[in-house]
């Protein structure tokens, strides 16, 4: 199909997802903006010290960095329920265990024996570092297991906006819920033979959500709303707050229906026109988060499927998004401390960017794609239906982003 053809039937023709969504996609290019996204976003209140991006235009209803967290909801729930009803669930938890935890379980050693004692002594603060009851091991062991258990170390970072090292892992924990949810739709076979429940399960979030809105703030509402049903108090995952909870699982399922749904599910220039409109006019003057985040959501996976050839390479061979995601954080704080913010947001983020990619390509290429040949350790393979597993259409992300 030539370009000027392929242009043609992305904008006004009409396919189905199964059919308009190919090996060559987009899923990884997206997956890396939003990574990138997410540092722009932070480079405000971590460097310059100002309000976020967007935060300010759209009324308090989201951010740049909150955009990028429900984009990613919604990429990893088309991506990862594709894995639920191709893999067993056992083979399934392992493969998500060995794309998370690895390079998680660097970032912490990283962070705490190598960042942490370098801004230790850029504060003058090595007397009783390695002692504090807060110290380096007791931040890794704190949080290992995903949950983020203690944000700082020994006490530092006191002159920075923002005392953790990390603030971008909280959404790991709220990404795991969505994978825990997945792999027990698979093993009750509603993946395979009841994949309505999950349409309704959808249904029943966003009916909620449109309740929350009515009896709370309104269409000014912001992504996260304050809700009175009770966190949840999860082994290894910590807290999880239903504010975050429900529209990010109302994202991941949207995704998630898309995967399921796929063959019904139909393409079209003029609707993602029209899903980009609705977007940036509920960001603005209301509405984003009944209209915008479900907008969002169609715009993606549209962009998924028509991305220009040449950047569907992007992610094929080097997933670099997960590396820019938990590294990028502890590299801004380092520079704020550092006054690289002194030179400019510009100078400030372009730095940030140079370091994550670089610290990316290092966990990649020395952590995550080595971890990755233990995928194949004889768990079976077969899905929800029990048969041999098709190939796979798309590249499956790491973790959802923070904002």
């Amino acid at each position: 199909m030539s370009r000027i053809s392929r242009l043609r039937s992305a904008v006004f023709g009409t396919q189905p997802l199964s059919e308009a969504l190919g090996r060559e996609n987009g899923f990884g290019l997206l997956r890396l903006l939003l990574a990138l996204s997410v540092i722009f976003a932070h480079a405000m209140p971590l460097g310059v010290r100002r309000g976020s991006i967007g935060a300010h235009w759209s009324g308090g209803q989201v951010e740049l960095g909150g955009l990028a967290v429900a984009g990613f909801f919604v990429l990893s729930g088309f991506l990862i329920t594709g894995s639920g009803t191709r893999l067993s669930p056992a083979r399934f938890l392992w493969n998500r265990a060995i794309r998370i935890l690895p390079g998680l379980w660097a970032c912490l050693l990283v962070t705490a024996f190598v960042v942490a004692p370098v801004v230790a002594y850029r504060e003058h603060l090595l007397d009783g570092f390695w002692s504090h009851p807060q110290g380096p091991w007791q931040y890794v062991m704190a949080n290992w297991s995903i949950g983020t258990g203690q944000p700082g170390i020994s006490g530092l970072l006191t002159h920075n906006a923002d005392r953790g090292f990390n603030g971008s892992l909280w959404s790991l924990a709220y990404e795991v819920v969505c994978y825990l949810a997945v792999v027990s739709f698979a093993a009750l076979g509603i993946l395979g033979r009841a994949r309505w429940a999950v349409l309704a399960l959808v249904v029943a979030l966003y009916c909620y959500m449109i309740y929350q809105v009515v009896d709370g703030p309104g269409l000014r509402a912001p992504i996260y709303i304050q809700t009175p049903l009770p966190d949840w108090r999860l082994p290894f995952l910590g807290t999880i707050g239903m504010d975050k909870l429900v529209p990010l699982g109302l994202l991941f399922g949207l995704g998630a229906v898309a995967e399921l749904y796929k063959k019904h599910l139909r393409m079209n220039g003029i609707a993602a026109l029209l899903s980009f409109a609705l977007l940036v006019g509920s960001a603005r003057y209301g509405g984003f988060y009944l209209i915008g985040l479900p907008a969002l959501a169609y715009l993606l996976i549209w962009l998924a499927c028509y991305m220009p050839r040449p950047l569907t390479r992007v992610g094929s061979k080097a997933d670099l998004s997960y590396g820019v995601y938990i590294y990028a954080f502890p590299i801004q704080q380092g520079l704020a401390l550092w006054h690289v913010q002194r030179h400019g947001y510009a100078v400030y983020t372009g730095a940030s960017v140079v370091l994550a990619l670089v610290a990316a390509a290092l966990s990649w290429y020395l952590v995550e794609k080595p971890a990755l040949k233990l995928k194949n350790l004889g768990l079976p393979r077969k899905g929800t239906g029990g048969t041999a597993v098709p190939p796979q259409p798309a590249r499956e992300p790491a973790a959802a982003l923070s904002g």
